[in-house]
């Protein structure tokens, strides 16, 4: 075998057998459908190049400027852009949760932000550092095949300049949050705190001063959900939470108020896909 075929040869090994640590994308079209708050086992980094109005990250909705990278841990709730027919431009790269602790080096306090209970942060890349970020997202996506070190080195670079860039960053931007914002990010903290209780728009408009039906047209008009999906989807990630820390489906089920077992079974299965018995189990 030549020293040629060698090379090519280990260039096609993969290192992960089953399915690979990231993916990686980039993304210049309309939005075929609107995508409003969720969340998922996997952090998120997403380099936007069209202004976003409305970005959710936790229980804070603000203005977010073309040019900005946005870094979002495992089970973050989050909406980054939700109209259809309006064309984003974006690259993205997404690491699955259960990825993170081998391909990160568990324990790498470098990277927890990136990891389950971990903060969003946002990033201002100056224009050679946007230049230098795309040319980094670039490199990752012309490696078709994820699994081998080439697909590695390229990760990994695209990753270095996220960590310089965190570390330049020394103060906090702040960013336009409009008036009508504020009071949905005021909203939001007071669902978060009271999501065990069984909260009813009536007596949320109370607390807050406002007419029930101005409130909720309010969030929606922001949030782009009915306050109800928003608190649901806010519970199931809960519950994600408390069965990945070793509770029952039954546990879960009383600390989060539901009233009966299988409200909550058919409720988790809808937002996540599979039952929470089964969620349990594999994570």
């Amino acid at each position: 075998m030549t020293h040629s075929e060698t090379e090519k040869k280990r260039s096609q090994i993969s290192l992960f057998p089953v399915d690979p640590p990231f993916d990686a994308a980039y993304r210049n079209a309309d939005a075929p459908v609107p995508v409003g708050p969720h969340s998922h086992n996997a952090a998120e980094i997403y380099f936007t190049l069209t202004d976003l109005p409305d970005v959710l990250l936790n229980d804070t909705v603000l203005a977010v400027p073309a040019g900005t990278l946005i870094v979002i841990p495992s089970f973050c709730v989050h909406q980054l852009y939700h109209e259809s027919g309006v064309r984003y431009q974006r690259y993205i790269l997404t690491i699955p949760e259960k990825w993170l602790g081998c391909v990160l080096c568990e324990g790498a306090s470098d990277f927890a932000y990136l990891e389950d209970n971990g903060t969003p942060v946002l990033l201002f890349p100056d224009e050679e550092q946007k230049k230098e970020l795309i040319a980094r997202f670039d490199e990752l996506l012309s490696v078709k095949d994820r699994t081998t070190p080439e697909a590695m080195v390229a990760f990994f670079r695209l990753l270095g300049n996220i960590q310089a860039l965190k570390k330049e960053q020394k103060k906090t931007r702040p960013l336009p949050v409009s008036a009508s914002q504020k009071k949905v990010n005021a909203i939001i903290s007071y669902l978060t705190e009271h999501l065990r209780e069984n909260i009813c728009i009536a007596d949320l408009a109370s607390h807050f001063y406002m007419n029930p039906d101005y409130l909720a047209r309010l969030f929606k008009r922001h949030m782009h959900v009915p306050i109800g999906h928003y608190i649901t989807l806010q519970r199931i990630s809960m519950a994600e939470t408390l069965l990945r820390e070793g509770k029952t489906v039954s546990e879960v089920q009383e600390y989060l108020g539901y009233s009966s077992y299988a409200h909550f079974f058919r409720t988790f299965q809808k937002i996540t896909g599979i039952s929470p018995s089964r969620y349990r189990r594999i994570n």
